[in-house]
């Protein structure tokens, strides 16, 4: 497929106009939601001649058109810096970006802030949430760093308790995992600390019965949604959750540095984050200056993904995560430990690796020797694993050449 995507002359020509409206203003896309969205050209991404990169869980790629349109702000920007922040309306684009981060994201936009990354909304609600001695924190076994140690800093110098239920590998029936958590709670329980999908072991977490639970008892249910908004459907709202941090750099391809977080506003009188206490804008006195080039940016990334379709996108994942799965069974000197296709699947799949093998020195191997870019476990799993994620550019050609590379390298 053909793209008639203007040079960079024209591109910025375009977005000069106006820089107050134009910058945000739709531009015509390379695919629209009627097109296939799935066979993106070469062109549309900078990736290195013969790479096949898998990893968008780790960092997904800008498109270019979402680079011109933060360099374009950044060159307008640098060329007067004072006027860009006041005269010319640097304030109402970056609500812009909000708006479209809360439509993308289901909720309204008193309950959307800018950030710049999912472990920086999850430190904010933690801040935000004021723990004291004795509350207890409920999260599982599977939680990403950047998710959980702001909960382990108030265990540490506020006498807070993060208890902690473990979510078995292999365990892929929604209604036990619910009865595990119920289980863990007590009466101090004041938090459920959970991610939308584990990128452990790259399992869907059933977050709307989570929240449910958490409601009907009274607790905050956080979500670290680093894995999920961007890749899946995600709408809030009908999540339930009273918070719900992602980023901007992984499935959103926005770029690096950016985030988003959601306090509903149920729970905004409870949940109070220092940096948003003056108001939710992007630009607060309690806040400060921020990466106005990325943010925007992050809002062009997301007009893409809506144009192409959340839905859409998500089948096209899960096809082709499906299709990695299926092409893996039974591939000696491994053993698949994310779930079958059904509702707990997400378009990650993760591989425990036998004892012949080193998760991270074969990872560099296969990106070395075959151009295949994928990411070893999280050291704090404890297992020995490595991690595919496939998004809206990745193909079927793109996951059996990968399927193949390890039949081979796992025989050998």
């Amino acid at each position: 497929m053909t793209s008639s995507k203007p040079d960079r002359r024209t591109f910025l020509s375009a977005a000069a106009v106006g820089a107050a409206g134009g910058l945000l203003a739709k531009t015509v896309f390379p695919f629209s939601a009627t097109n296939d969205a799935t066979n993106s050209t070469a062109s549309e991404y900078l990736f290195a001649e013969g790479i096949t990169y898998l990893n968008t869980g780790t960092l997904g790629p800008c498109r270019r058109e979402t680079i011109e349109a933060s360099m374009k702000s950044w060159e307008d920007l640098e060329s007067q810096p004072v006027q860009f922040y006041g005269l010319l309306g640097a304030k109402d684009l970056a609500e812009k970006t909000r708006e479209t981060a809360a439509k993308f994201l289901g909720c309204d936009l008193s309950e959307i802030m800018i950030t710049n990354s999912t472990t920086n909304g999850m430190n904010a609600v933690a801040q935000g949430v004021r723990l004291k001695a004795d509350d207890r924190i409920l999260a599982t076994d599977q939680e990403h760093g950047g998710g959980l140690h702001c909960w382990e800093y108030f265990q540490k110098y506020h006498g807070a308790v993060v208890d902690k239920v473990a979510i078995p590998r292999g365990e892929y029936n929604s209604e036990t995992i619910v009865n595990l958590i119920a289980k863990a709670i007590t009466k101090q329980t004041k938090v459920i600390t959970v991610s939308h999908v584990f990128s452990s072991t790259a399992i869907r977490m059933p977050i709307t019965e989570i929240s449910a639970l958490a409601r009907s008892k009274g607790i905050f249910c956080i979500v670290d949604g680093a894995q999920a908004a961007g890749a899946i459907k995600v709408n809030v709202k009908e999540l339930g959750c009273h918070a719900y941090a992602t980023s901007g750099h992984k499935w959103l391809m926005g770029p690096k540095g950016t985030g988003l977080l959601y306090i509903s506003k149920d729970a905004q009188s409870s949940i109070r984050p220092m940096q948003f206490e003056e108001s939710y804008n992007t630009y607060n006195n309690t806040n400060g200056v921020v990466n106005l080039p990325g943010i925007l940016g992050l809002a062009k990334a997301i007009e893409y993904l809506e144009s192409v379709g959340i839905n859409k996108i998500e089948e096209h994942n899960m096809t082709i995560r499906n299709r990695l799965y299926d092409a893996l069974r039974g591939v000696p000197n491994m053993t698949i430990v994310s779930p079958p296709a059904g509702p707990l699947a997400s378009p990650m799949l993760t591989l425990l690796l036998s004892d012949k093998f080193e998760r991270q020195p074969f990872v560099k191997m296969l990106q070395d020797k075959h151009k295949l870019v994928i990411r070893p476990t999280h050291k704090e799993f404890g297992f020995n694993g490595i991690r595919f994620s496939m998004h809206i550019f990745n193909t079927e050609k793109e996951v059996d050449r990968a399927a193949e590379i390890l039949r081979k390298e796992l025989a050998a």
